[in-house]
């Protein structure tokens, strides 16, 4: 039970990242945005633009609330070397099929559409090919299980990569070592 609780936190934690590329200082998405505002087209194609990385995280936010696997995993890599990492050695999921498994379990752990997430702390960053980015973020989140809501801390990063032309989960490590879960 321990573990797909610390699971489902962490995986809350993608809700709260999906802002992480907002965030002003060393996110060089958005400094790329205003940097290359004058650059000719070829080399602003080539620049991830915000929106584009928030859409994953958006569409996973969306399937998790809505418990849809199928979903959940329209955002990962299909690369046998993705991988999800909780908060304890024994929480590390290799693979789609690892990966699934282990959203199949977090599912069990939380009501549906009762998920919500306020960061306090984002950072996110690319590559200069605009094939890779990168983005981390510490949150508050409230959710429900058995309709007693719930809330504790969390903290997330992930890598992303360009597969087939969109944006996918090559990486993902969420954890929520500080505190449990407090249940009201």
């Amino acid at each position: 039970m321990k573990q797909r609780v610390v699971i489902f936190c962490a995986a809350l934690l993608l809700i709260a990242a999906g802002a992480a590329c907002q965030s002003s200082g060393t996110n060089r998405l958005a400094t790329a945005e205003t940097a290359n505002a004058n650059a000719s087209s070829a080399s602003n194609a080539a620049k991830p633009t915000i929106d584009e990385i928030r859409a994953v995280l958006q569409a996973h936010d969306k399937a998790l609330n809505e418990k849809n696997l199928d979903a959940v995993m329209s955002t990962f890599s299909t690369d046998p070397r993705t991988v999800m990492l909780g908060t304890g050695t024994e929480e590390r999921w290799v693979g789609p099929q690892e990966i699934r498994g282990a959203y199949a379990e977090i599912f069990k752990d939380y009501d549906p559409g009762t998920l919500t997430t306020d960061c306090n702390w984002k950072a996110g960053g690319a590559d200069d090919s605009g094939t890779m980015a990168w983005l981390a973020a510490s949150c508050n989140a409230k959710d429900s299980f058995q309709g007693k809501a719930r809330d504790y801390k969390l903290n997330v990063s992930a890598t992303v990569a360009k597969q087939g032309g969109q944006w996918k989960f090559v990486m993902l490590h969420m954890s929520n070592a500080f505190e449990p879960p407090v249940t009201k």
